[in-house]
């Protein structure tokens, strides 16, 4: 299992940090079950992580604006918010894309095992 501790007051930013990485994880999954080198071709190359990212965060957003809880998106830097995403991803989700796609079929997928942990400033 690998954990992510954010260092994050914002509820806001919380929830889109850790709704983008799992999105990120389920659309790779996704694309891998018909397209395997495509989801290899995704997640080895960092400009296509990215993209997938900002379309990822501009739907999410778009989510959020329309939800109660989280509809005030004027504190949030976005652009400091796919930083942050960009690093966990290098950090940890690489890896664990990487395992389950790579695994054989006896194995348990993994990718859920990520664990984020909250520190609120």
């Amino acid at each position: 299992m690998k954990e992510i501790v954010l260092n994050e007051k914002s509820e806001t930013a919380i929830h889109l940090i850790s709704t983008v990485l799992q999105g990120y994880c389920e659309t790779i999954y996704h694309i891998n079950e018909k397209e395997p080198e495509t989801a290899m071709n995704i997640v080895s190359g960092e400009m296509l992580s990215e993209i997938l990212y900002d379309v990822l965060i501009a739907h999410e957003a778009e989510v959020c604006a329309k939800d109660e809880r989280y509809k005030d998106l004027s504190d949030i830097n976005f652009d400091e918010l796919k930083e942050t995403i960009l690093y966990w991803h290098k950090e940890h989700v690489i890896e664990l894309v990487l395992k389950n796609i790579e695994q054989d079929d006896t194995d348990d997928r993994i990718y859920w095992k990520l664990k984020i942990t909250v520190n609120r400033q």
